[in-house]
């Protein structure tokens, strides 16, 4: 498994299935005390992405051994390396609707990453 194969096959289905989404840049300043603060920005961002209701797992064993209802409602959001999300982030979807993201998390092969992941909560 090399690095390029997956960031092509996840490039591919964000091409074939992505949906584009949007969010307020976010800047890094120090208020009056001298402390980091983030900041929002007018400046919009969009990427193209993954939206999606499963983690994925490109070594992901299937066991059709389990029968019965989910009650598991969580939805992802997969992305190239190069889209900068991070955590409490808020997107807006093609539908309007907005997203908070969770913990990022990254897949990478030899030290190369090759996607982007993290959980979503809807926000009203």
């Amino acid at each position: 498994m090399k690095p390029e194969s997956i960031i092509k096959m996840v490039k591919n289905k964000i091409d074939q299935y992505g949906v584009t989404v949007s969010w307020q840049k976010i800047v890094t300043k120090n208020n009056s005390r001298g402390r980091p603060i983030d900041e929002t920005t007018d400046e919009k961002i969009y990427a193209k992405v993954l939206l999606m209701k499963e983690k994925y797992n490109p070594l992901q064993i299937m066991d059709s051994k389990i029968i019965g209802l989910t009650q598991d409602f969580t939805r992802f959001i997969l992305t190239l390396p190069d889209v900068e999300i991070m955590k409490d982030l808020i997107i807006t979807d093609n539908h309007e609707k907005k997203w908070k993201l969770g913990i990022v998390d990254w897949f990478d092969i030899g030290g190369v990453p090759v996607c982007k992941q993290s959980a979503l909560t809807e926000v009203l």
